[in-house]
Protein backbone atom coordinates (compact mmCIF):
# COMPACT_ATOMS: atom_id res chain seq x y z
CA UNK A 1 0.00 0.00 0.00
CA UNK A 2 1.40 3.39 -0.97
CA UNK A 3 1.03 6.31 1.41
CA UNK A 4 -1.81 8.38 0.04
CA UNK A 5 -1.87 12.18 0.27
CA UNK A 6 -4.62 12.03 2.89
CA UNK A 7 -2.58 9.80 5.21
CA UNK A 8 0.61 11.75 4.60
CA UNK A 9 -1.21 14.99 5.30
CA UNK A 10 -2.41 13.61 8.63
CA UNK A 11 1.18 12.85 9.65
CA UNK A 12 2.30 16.36 8.74
CA UNK A 13 -0.64 17.98 10.53
CA UNK A 14 0.07 15.92 13.66
CA UNK A 15 3.74 16.90 13.58
CA UNK A 16 2.84 20.55 13.14
CA UNK A 17 0.37 20.39 16.03
CA UNK A 18 2.99 18.85 18.32
CA UNK A 19 5.47 21.57 17.38
CA UNK A 20 2.87 24.27 18.00
CA UNK A 21 2.46 22.97 21.54
CA UNK A 22 6.10 23.64 22.21
CA UNK A 23 7.23 20.03 22.45
CA UNK A 24 8.67 19.13 19.08
CA UNK A 25 9.64 15.48 19.04
CA UNK A 26 12.29 15.66 16.36
CA UNK A 27 15.37 17.70 15.74
CA UNK A 28 15.87 18.82 19.33
CA UNK A 29 18.81 17.90 21.50
CA UNK A 30 21.05 17.40 18.47
CA UNK A 31 23.91 15.01 18.76
CA UNK A 32 27.50 16.05 18.87
CA UNK A 33 28.94 15.57 15.39
CA UNK A 34 31.35 12.67 15.52
CA UNK A 35 32.94 10.38 12.99
CA UNK A 36 31.12 7.14 13.70
CA UNK A 37 33.16 5.31 11.10
CA UNK A 38 36.38 6.27 12.85
CA UNK A 39 34.98 5.05 16.16
CA UNK A 40 33.60 1.86 14.61
CA UNK A 41 37.01 0.94 13.22
CA UNK A 42 39.11 2.05 16.20
CA UNK A 43 40.84 -1.17 17.26
CA UNK A 44 42.27 0.49 20.37
CA UNK A 45 38.76 0.47 21.83
CA UNK A 46 36.68 -2.52 22.89
CA UNK A 47 33.28 -3.01 21.28
CA UNK A 48 31.66 -1.78 24.49
CA UNK A 49 33.81 1.36 24.50
CA UNK A 50 33.00 2.06 20.86
CA UNK A 51 29.29 1.58 21.49
CA UNK A 52 29.41 3.84 24.57
CA UNK A 53 31.07 6.67 22.61
CA UNK A 54 28.54 6.43 19.79
CA UNK A 55 25.53 6.33 22.12
CA UNK A 56 26.86 9.25 24.18
CA UNK A 57 27.00 11.41 21.05
CA UNK A 58 23.40 10.70 20.01
CA UNK A 59 20.43 12.95 20.79
CA UNK A 60 17.38 11.55 22.55
CA UNK A 61 15.42 11.79 19.30
CA UNK A 62 18.08 9.76 17.49
CA UNK A 63 18.21 7.18 20.27
CA UNK A 64 14.44 6.74 20.28
CA UNK A 65 14.48 6.16 16.52
CA UNK A 66 16.79 3.19 17.02
CA UNK A 67 14.07 1.55 19.14
CA UNK A 68 11.72 1.21 16.16
CA UNK A 69 11.95 -0.97 13.05
CA UNK A 70 9.37 -0.22 10.38
CA UNK A 71 7.86 -1.49 7.16
CA UNK A 72 7.82 0.84 4.16
CA UNK A 73 5.64 1.23 1.07
CA UNK A 74 7.07 1.18 -2.43
CA UNK A 75 9.61 -0.72 -4.51
CA UNK A 76 12.19 2.06 -4.82
CA UNK A 77 13.34 4.68 -2.38
CA UNK A 78 10.89 7.58 -2.37
CA UNK A 79 10.23 10.79 -0.50
CA UNK A 80 7.96 9.04 2.01
CA UNK A 81 10.74 6.62 2.98
CA UNK A 82 13.30 9.43 3.20
CA UNK A 83 10.97 11.46 5.39
CA UNK A 84 10.29 8.57 7.76
CA UNK A 85 13.97 7.73 8.12
CA UNK A 86 15.24 11.31 8.25
CA UNK A 87 12.57 12.79 10.50
CA UNK A 88 12.24 9.93 12.95
CA UNK A 89 15.68 8.27 12.73
CA UNK A 90 14.16 4.79 12.59
CA UNK A 91 16.73 2.07 13.17
CA UNK A 92 15.64 -0.49 10.60
CA UNK A 93 13.36 -1.47 7.75
CA UNK A 94 11.67 -4.82 7.10
CA UNK A 95 10.62 -5.68 3.54
CA UNK A 96 7.55 -7.60 2.43
CA UNK A 97 6.31 -8.88 -0.92
CA UNK A 98 4.83 -5.43 -1.55
CA UNK A 99 8.42 -4.13 -1.73
CA UNK A 100 9.96 -6.96 -3.74
CA UNK A 101 9.68 -7.49 -7.51
CA UNK A 102 13.04 -8.88 -8.59
CA UNK A 103 16.52 -9.48 -7.20
CA UNK A 104 17.91 -6.46 -9.02
CA UNK A 105 15.13 -4.18 -7.74
CA UNK A 106 15.47 -5.44 -4.14
CA UNK A 107 19.24 -4.98 -4.18
CA UNK A 108 18.82 -1.42 -5.47
CA UNK A 109 16.19 -0.58 -2.86
CA UNK A 110 18.21 -1.98 0.03
CA UNK A 111 21.37 -0.27 -1.17
CA UNK A 112 19.60 3.07 -1.52
CA UNK A 113 18.01 2.79 1.93
CA UNK A 114 21.32 1.89 3.57
CA UNK A 115 23.24 4.63 1.77
CA UNK A 116 20.63 7.21 2.70
CA UNK A 117 20.74 6.22 6.36
CA UNK A 118 24.52 6.17 6.58
CA UNK A 119 24.80 9.54 4.85
CA UNK A 120 22.12 11.27 6.91
CA UNK A 121 22.03 9.37 10.20
CA UNK A 122 25.64 8.11 10.38
CA UNK A 123 24.28 4.79 11.68
CA UNK A 124 23.17 2.14 9.22
CA UNK A 125 19.89 0.28 9.20
CA UNK A 126 18.84 -3.19 10.11
CA UNK A 127 17.56 -4.38 6.72
CA UNK A 128 15.30 -7.26 7.62
CA UNK A 129 13.05 -9.86 6.07
CA UNK A 130 10.83 -12.72 7.30
CA UNK A 131 12.31 -15.58 5.28
CA UNK A 132 11.55 -18.78 7.19
CA UNK A 133 10.66 -20.96 4.22
CA UNK A 134 7.45 -22.84 3.52
CA UNK A 135 4.37 -20.68 4.07
CA UNK A 136 6.39 -17.72 5.33
CA UNK A 137 8.65 -16.72 2.46
CA UNK A 138 9.01 -13.55 0.41
CA UNK A 139 9.23 -13.36 -3.38
CA UNK A 140 8.79 -17.10 -3.63
CA UNK A 141 9.27 -17.21 -7.40
CA UNK A 142 12.49 -15.21 -7.31
CA UNK A 143 14.51 -16.47 -4.33
CA UNK A 144 15.79 -19.82 -3.09
CA UNK A 145 12.70 -21.85 -2.24
CA UNK A 146 13.23 -23.21 1.27
CA UNK A 147 10.88 -26.03 2.32
CA UNK A 148 8.75 -25.65 5.43
CA UNK A 149 10.51 -26.37 8.72
CA UNK A 150 8.17 -29.31 9.33
CA UNK A 151 9.36 -30.93 6.09
CA UNK A 152 13.01 -30.20 6.78
CA UNK A 153 12.65 -31.68 10.25
CA UNK A 154 11.90 -35.10 8.75
CA UNK A 155 15.15 -35.13 6.77
CA UNK A 156 18.79 -35.19 7.79
CA UNK A 157 19.85 -31.98 9.52
CA UNK A 158 22.38 -31.38 6.74
CA UNK A 159 19.48 -30.72 4.35
CA UNK A 160 18.15 -27.89 6.53
CA UNK A 161 21.67 -26.56 6.93
CA UNK A 162 22.28 -26.57 3.18
CA UNK A 163 19.07 -24.68 2.42
CA UNK A 164 19.98 -22.15 5.12
CA UNK A 165 23.42 -21.67 3.55
CA UNK A 166 21.90 -20.99 0.14
CA UNK A 167 19.17 -18.71 1.44
CA UNK A 168 21.40 -16.68 3.75
CA UNK A 169 24.05 -16.19 1.10
CA UNK A 170 21.40 -14.97 -1.32
CA UNK A 171 19.84 -12.61 1.23
CA UNK A 172 23.23 -11.18 2.22
CA UNK A 173 24.16 -10.60 -1.42
CA UNK A 174 20.94 -8.63 -1.90
CA UNK A 175 21.80 -6.40 1.07
CA UNK A 176 19.73 -7.88 3.87
CA UNK A 177 21.59 -8.10 7.19
CA UNK A 178 18.83 -9.57 9.40
CA UNK A 179 16.42 -12.46 8.95
CA UNK A 180 13.53 -12.89 11.41
CA UNK A 181 14.12 -16.65 11.56
CA UNK A 182 14.48 -19.45 12.56
CA UNK A 183 11.29 -20.41 14.38
CA UNK A 184 11.97 -22.44 17.54
CA UNK A 185 8.33 -22.99 18.52
CA UNK A 186 7.02 -26.51 19.00
CA UNK A 187 3.97 -27.58 17.00
CA UNK A 188 3.30 -24.29 15.22
CA UNK A 189 0.67 -24.38 12.48
CA UNK A 190 1.33 -24.18 8.72
CA UNK A 191 4.39 -26.39 9.03
CA UNK A 192 6.49 -23.67 10.69
CA UNK A 193 8.08 -25.88 13.38
CA UNK A 194 10.93 -28.36 13.03
CA UNK A 195 9.07 -30.63 15.47
CA UNK A 196 5.61 -30.92 16.96
CA UNK A 197 6.74 -32.02 20.42
CA UNK A 198 10.49 -32.66 20.61
CA UNK A 199 12.49 -29.64 21.83
CA UNK A 200 15.82 -31.43 21.31
CA UNK A 201 14.95 -31.85 17.63
CA UNK A 202 14.16 -28.13 17.36
CA UNK A 203 17.46 -27.25 19.03
CA UNK A 204 19.41 -29.39 16.58
CA UNK A 205 17.74 -28.07 13.42
CA UNK A 206 17.29 -24.42 14.42
CA UNK A 207 20.88 -24.38 15.67
CA UNK A 208 22.18 -25.66 12.33
CA UNK A 209 20.13 -23.09 10.42
CA UNK A 210 21.27 -20.26 12.70
CA UNK A 211 24.91 -21.33 12.33
CA UNK A 212 24.58 -21.19 8.54
CA UNK A 213 23.14 -17.68 8.81
CA UNK A 214 25.96 -16.62 11.11
CA UNK A 215 28.63 -18.03 8.78
CA UNK A 216 27.24 -15.94 5.93
CA UNK A 217 27.21 -12.74 8.00
CA UNK A 218 23.42 -12.65 8.33
CA UNK A 219 22.08 -11.76 11.75
CA UNK A 220 18.95 -13.64 12.79
CA UNK A 221 16.18 -13.99 15.34
CA UNK A 222 14.94 -16.91 17.40
CA UNK A 223 11.15 -16.65 17.75
CA UNK A 224 8.47 -16.43 19.21
CA UNK A 225 9.50 -16.26 22.88
CA UNK A 226 8.47 -17.96 25.10
CA UNK A 227 6.73 -20.14 22.50
CA UNK A 228 3.43 -19.90 20.62
CA UNK A 229 3.03 -23.50 19.48
CA UNK A 230 0.35 -24.06 22.13
CA UNK A 231 -1.75 -21.08 20.97
CA UNK A 232 -5.13 -22.12 19.55
CA UNK A 233 -5.98 -18.89 17.70
CA UNK A 234 -4.12 -16.71 15.20
CA UNK A 235 -2.44 -13.92 17.16
CA UNK A 236 -2.65 -11.73 14.07
CA UNK A 237 -6.39 -11.62 14.72
CA UNK A 238 -6.91 -11.69 18.49
CA UNK A 239 -5.32 -12.42 21.85
CA UNK A 240 -4.63 -15.90 23.12
CA UNK A 241 -3.84 -17.26 26.57
CA UNK A 242 -1.52 -20.25 26.88
CA UNK A 243 -2.44 -21.97 30.13
CA UNK A 244 0.46 -24.42 30.34
CA UNK A 245 2.22 -24.61 33.69
CA UNK A 246 5.66 -23.17 34.26
CA UNK A 247 7.07 -26.68 34.52
CA UNK A 248 5.63 -27.69 31.14
CA UNK A 249 6.76 -24.49 29.44
CA UNK A 250 10.29 -24.83 30.82
CA UNK A 251 10.55 -28.47 29.75
CA UNK A 252 9.08 -27.97 26.29
CA UNK A 253 8.65 -24.51 24.73
CA UNK A 254 11.49 -22.80 26.58
CA UNK A 255 14.07 -25.55 26.21
CA UNK A 256 15.20 -24.42 22.73
CA UNK A 257 15.98 -20.97 24.13
CA UNK A 258 17.77 -22.38 27.15
CA UNK A 259 19.96 -24.55 24.91
CA UNK A 260 20.49 -22.16 21.98
CA UNK A 261 21.21 -18.90 23.81
CA UNK A 262 24.71 -20.00 24.96
CA UNK A 263 25.63 -21.33 21.52
CA UNK A 264 25.91 -17.96 19.73
CA UNK A 265 27.43 -14.54 20.42
CA UNK A 266 24.60 -12.36 21.68
CA UNK A 267 25.47 -9.65 19.17
CA UNK A 268 24.71 -12.05 16.31
CA UNK A 269 20.99 -12.49 16.93
CA UNK A 270 17.81 -11.10 18.44
CA UNK A 271 15.02 -12.85 20.27
CA UNK A 272 11.53 -12.00 19.07
CA UNK A 273 8.90 -11.99 21.81
CA UNK A 274 5.30 -13.03 21.17
CA UNK A 275 1.99 -11.34 21.93
CA UNK A 276 0.43 -14.34 23.68
CA UNK A 277 -0.35 -14.37 27.40
CA UNK A 278 1.28 -16.88 29.75
CA UNK A 279 -0.41 -16.82 33.19
CA UNK A 280 2.30 -19.11 34.56
CA UNK A 281 4.64 -16.11 34.30
CA UNK A 282 2.32 -13.08 34.10
CA UNK A 283 -1.43 -13.25 34.57
CA UNK A 284 -2.06 -9.74 33.27
CA UNK A 285 0.20 -8.88 30.33
CA UNK A 286 1.05 -10.48 27.00
CA UNK A 287 4.70 -11.48 26.73
CA UNK A 288 5.59 -8.44 24.61
CA UNK A 289 4.38 -6.14 27.41
CA UNK A 290 5.55 -8.20 30.37
CA UNK A 291 8.54 -7.31 32.56
CA UNK A 292 8.18 -10.71 34.24
CA UNK A 293 8.72 -12.49 30.94
CA UNK A 294 11.27 -10.25 29.22
CA UNK A 295 13.35 -9.12 32.19
CA UNK A 296 12.60 -11.80 34.74
CA UNK A 297 12.51 -14.91 32.56
CA UNK A 298 14.51 -14.11 29.42
CA UNK A 299 17.20 -11.85 30.82
CA UNK A 300 17.58 -12.98 34.43
CA UNK A 301 16.75 -16.70 34.30
CA UNK A 302 17.95 -17.56 30.78
CA UNK A 303 20.79 -15.04 30.68
CA UNK A 304 20.02 -13.33 27.37
CA UNK A 305 21.49 -9.82 27.31
CA UNK A 306 21.13 -9.18 23.59
CA UNK A 307 18.43 -7.36 21.63
CA UNK A 308 14.79 -8.23 22.31
CA UNK A 309 12.43 -7.33 19.45
CA UNK A 310 8.64 -7.52 19.55
CA UNK A 311 6.54 -9.30 17.00
CA UNK A 312 4.59 -6.86 14.79
CA UNK A 313 2.65 -4.53 17.06
CA UNK A 314 -0.12 -4.25 14.49
CA UNK A 315 -1.25 -7.80 15.26
CA UNK A 316 -4.74 -7.97 16.75
CA UNK A 317 -3.56 -9.72 19.93
CA UNK A 318 -2.25 -6.36 21.17
CA UNK A 319 -3.48 -3.72 18.70
CA UNK A 320 -7.10 -4.47 19.63
CA UNK A 321 -6.41 -3.49 23.24
CA UNK A 322 -3.89 -0.62 23.28
CA UNK A 323 -2.96 2.46 21.30
CA UNK A 324 0.35 2.30 19.47
CA UNK A 325 1.79 4.92 21.77
CA UNK A 326 0.77 2.94 24.84
CA UNK A 327 2.19 -0.29 23.42
CA UNK A 328 5.49 1.27 22.42
CA UNK A 329 6.12 2.82 25.83
CA UNK A 330 4.98 -0.21 27.80
CA UNK A 331 7.08 -2.70 25.81
CA UNK A 332 10.27 -0.66 26.20
CA UNK A 333 9.57 -0.11 29.91
CA UNK A 334 9.04 -3.87 30.24
CA UNK A 335 12.37 -4.89 28.73
CA UNK A 336 12.13 -4.91 24.92
CA UNK A 337 14.72 -3.01 22.90
CA UNK A 338 12.97 -2.76 19.52
CA UNK A 339 9.33 -2.19 18.64
CA UNK A 340 8.39 -3.74 15.28
CA UNK A 341 5.63 -1.91 13.35
CA UNK A 342 5.25 -3.18 9.82
CA UNK A 343 2.45 -1.45 7.94
CA UNK A 344 0.94 1.96 8.72
CA UNK A 345 3.13 5.08 8.87
CA UNK A 346 0.70 6.79 11.26
CA UNK A 347 1.18 3.94 13.76
CA UNK A 348 4.96 4.28 13.54
CA UNK A 349 4.94 8.02 14.14
CA UNK A 350 2.51 7.63 17.04
CA UNK A 351 4.83 5.09 18.64
CA UNK A 352 7.91 7.24 18.10
CA UNK A 353 6.34 10.39 19.51
CA UNK A 354 5.04 8.54 22.58
CA UNK A 355 8.47 7.03 23.22
CA UNK A 356 10.24 10.37 22.99
CA UNK A 357 7.65 12.00 25.22
CA UNK A 358 8.16 9.21 27.77
CA UNK A 359 11.93 9.69 27.67
CA UNK A 360 11.60 13.42 28.21
CA UNK A 361 9.12 12.86 31.03
CA UNK A 362 11.41 10.30 32.67
CA UNK A 363 8.89 7.45 32.49
CA UNK A 364 11.50 5.74 30.31
CA UNK A 365 14.74 6.52 32.09
CA UNK A 366 17.87 7.70 30.34
CA UNK A 367 19.68 4.66 31.69
CA UNK A 368 17.11 2.30 30.20
CA UNK A 369 17.15 4.14 26.87
CA UNK A 370 20.94 4.08 26.66
CA UNK A 371 21.09 0.40 27.63
CA UNK A 372 18.74 -0.58 24.80
CA UNK A 373 20.45 1.64 22.24
CA UNK A 374 23.85 0.27 23.24
CA UNK A 375 22.62 -3.28 22.61
CA UNK A 376 21.40 -2.20 19.17
CA UNK A 377 24.61 -0.32 18.33
CA UNK A 378 26.71 -3.33 19.34
CA UNK A 379 24.75 -5.51 16.91
CA UNK A 380 25.28 -2.94 14.19
CA UNK A 381 28.99 -2.72 14.96
CA UNK A 382 29.16 -6.50 14.66
CA UNK A 383 27.69 -6.27 11.15
CA UNK A 384 29.63 -3.15 10.11
CA UNK A 385 26.40 -1.15 9.85
CA UNK A 386 28.12 1.99 11.13
CA UNK A 387 30.67 2.11 8.34
CA UNK A 388 30.32 3.93 5.04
Amino acid sequence: MKVCKKVWSSICVATALIASLGCSFTGANSAEQIDTQAIATDTTLTVDERADKIVAAMSDSEKVGQLVVIGVHGTSINEDMKYMLGEYHFGGVVLFDRNMQSKEQVKQLLGDLQNYAKKNEKIGLFLAVDQEGGAVARMQDGLVKVPAAQDLGTQDVSVAENYAKQASQELAELGFNLNFAPVVDLGLTYGRSFSQNDPEHVVQYAGAVAKAYENNGLQFSFKHFPGIGKADVDLHEKENTIDATKEVLLAEDLKPYKDLIPQFPQTSYMIMVSHAKYPAFDAENPASLSPNIMNGLLRNELGFQGVIVTDDMEMGAVANHYTFGEMAVKTIQSGADIVLICHEYTHMTEAYNALLKAVRAGTITQEQLDTSVKRIVKMKLENKMLMK
